[in-house]
């Protein structure tokens, strides 16, 4: 059994009055990051306050979030904003333990998918968005940032998530899920197709790529549902390797919900689409598709962590 806490969480988003607006430049999504994560933004009734995490190691391009939080580990999350492709732009993101800078320190963790690839793309061609269309989620323990397109999304997590293990000290995870451009992600739809590593495994030592699971993991069909007329989402679950081919549940996905039919179009729900009391819970949750990852629905109110 999880024993979890509920906390509330904190949206940001690019269309807030005195939010950063930014294009695909060096530098967006770390300036993105510290206005949400440390200095706020706006003024006055419209001023949004930062989710209360430290930076250190600030460049142009790059810096160093740590969460201050007491339930928090000692891990920072490593953001190198300068990276290029022929297609896209992307960001070099890691875990850190007592860094020297955005890329180095005491041990460094990253995130790598089947074909080795462990960049974040946040911007490929799209001659028809110049400013990044970008939403926070998150609190003092936890966060994600996602980026909206028309049909799709990409998204990155960071931060504490509730384990199984007993006196759990590196309960810290990154995970993405993204279009890969030349290294593209494929998946079927009918399984959780995110990039999750934590910063150690439940022993202490250096960790495998965890693999998701959920109970709406399966073929259930093209929405709408005919059963229920919509969708079906359900809680996502960390499996870690503890043998050869074995695996084991180690934690929950904080903040994700997975939703088990193939999703239709962006002009048939439009993504970022905000649905109110789903569950008769009044909690709020944000729609987002990712390519060839599915469909995943964002708490907007509370976490359990």
């Amino acid at each position: 059994m999880f024993d979890t806490q509920r906390v509330p969480v904190k949206v940001y988003r690019w269309d807030d009055e005195g939010a950063p607006q930014v294009e695909s430049v060096a530098g967006s999504i770390k300036t993105i990051l510290k206005a949400c994560l440390v200095t706020g933004y706006g003024e006055g009734n419209k001023r949004k306050d930062g989710l209360g995490w430290e930076m250190a190691f600030e460049k142009t391009q790059e810096a160093c979030f740590r969460s201050m939080h007491p339930k928090a580990t000692k891990w920072w999350l490593g953001v190198d904003d300068s990276k290029y492709g022929n297609r896209a732009r992307y960001v070099d993101l890691c875990g850190l333990l007592e860094p020297k800078s955005a890329k180095a320190g005491k041990v460094k963790q990253k995130v790598n998918n089947s074909s080795g690839f462990h960049n974040f793309i946040y911007k490929k061609d799209d001659s028809n968005r110049d400013k990044i269309q970008w939403v926070v989620v998150g609190n003092e323990r936890a966060f994600t940032l996602i980026i909206l397109w028309q049909d799709y999304c990409s998204f990155f997590i960071f931060g504490n998530f509730s384990s199984l293990a007993v006196a759990d000290a590196a309960n810290t995870l990154l995970g993405y899920a993204s279009d890969v451009d030349e290294n593209f992600v494929f998946g079927s739809g009918n399984e959780v197709v995110i990039f999750v590593v934590p910063m150690r495994d439940y022993k202490g030592d250096a960790p495998y790529p965890m693999s998701l699971i959920s109970k709406v993991d399966g073929n259930y069909g093209s929405y709408p549902n005919p059963i229920t007329g919509g969708f079906i989402a359900d809680d996502i679950y960390l499996k870690e390797l503890i043998g050869s081919d074995e695996y084991a549940i180690r934690g929950l996905l904080p903040g994700f919900m997975k939703i088990g039919e193939t999703m239709p179009a962006g002009d048939v729900i439009s993504m970022g689409t905000v649905y109110d009391n789903l569950d008769d819970s009044e909690d709020r949750f944000m729609y987002i598709n990712t390519i060839g990852g599915g469909s995943f629905l964002v708490n907007l109110t509370a976490w359990e962590l």
